[in-house]
């Protein structure tokens, strides 16, 4: 993955965006207000509906990044908090370009899924964010729900398995979850594999 990066840095490396996570959240604050404003229908008008993209509404294939994932104004201060936090960590250890990438391939599953379901979204990708944070950063400590102190790992097996009830008992959504996996799995594929040989390695040795 590292020599395609860098083949890719190479080439388009000038169409980088940097704070790209910054961007990301601004614009679900923006669109969150002009919901407000509008009844919903900023959000209408931006999410990612395939049967309207093939009636000529392309640009819904980008703007769909920028749809807020809850009505409520809280908790939509709250996620961004953590998704600017997690997205620019992981911008501060990958670099820009990497980042982009990233984000980029988890918008291209997003869009794949919607071709077979009809509709799409960038939220379960964007929780995989925090498996990648996890996976950098296992023993850094966060306080869950502001109040419990957690180390990353705990936190991310917590979303683990929110993620896991929601494929379970929510079928129409499975496809679009397990896509949003693909940029974590590509990018971190020689990690599990190396952390599945030394759990192979202590089995075998107790």
């Amino acid at each position: 993955m590292n020599r395609l990066l860098n083949r890719l840095r190479l080439r388009f490396g000038r169409y980088t965006i940097e704070n790209l996570m910054l961007v990301i959240c601004a614009g679900q604050m923006i669109v969150f207000f002009a919901d407000l404003l509008t009844r919903g229908w900023a959000s209408d008008l931006l999410w990612l509906s395939w049967s309207d993209v093939t009636h000529g509404q392309i640009w819904r294939l980008l703007t769909f990044v920028f749809v807020p994932s809850t009505s409520s104004l809280l908790s939509l201060i709250i996620t961004l908090y953590f998704y600017y936090f997690i997205g620019g960590t992981l911008e501060n250890e990958w670099g820009s370009f990497n980042f982009d990438c990233y984000y980029l391939l988890g918008m291209i599953c997003s869009i794949i899924a919607s071709v077979f379901t009809e509709y799409g979204t960038i939220y379960y990708f964007n929780l995989t964010l925090f498996f990648a944070f996890s996976m950098l950063y296992p023993d850094f400590q966060l306080l869950f729900f502001y109040i419990i102190p957690l180390k990353a790992k705990w936190i991310a097996l917590i979303d683990g398995l929110f993620y896991l009830y929601e494929f379970i008992y929510y079928p129409g959504l499975r496809l679009n979850m397990l896509l949003a996996l693909v940029p974590f799995i590509l990018f971190f594929w020689d990690d599990m594999i190396s952390a599945f040989r030394r759990w192979r390695f202590r089995m075998k040795s107790r």
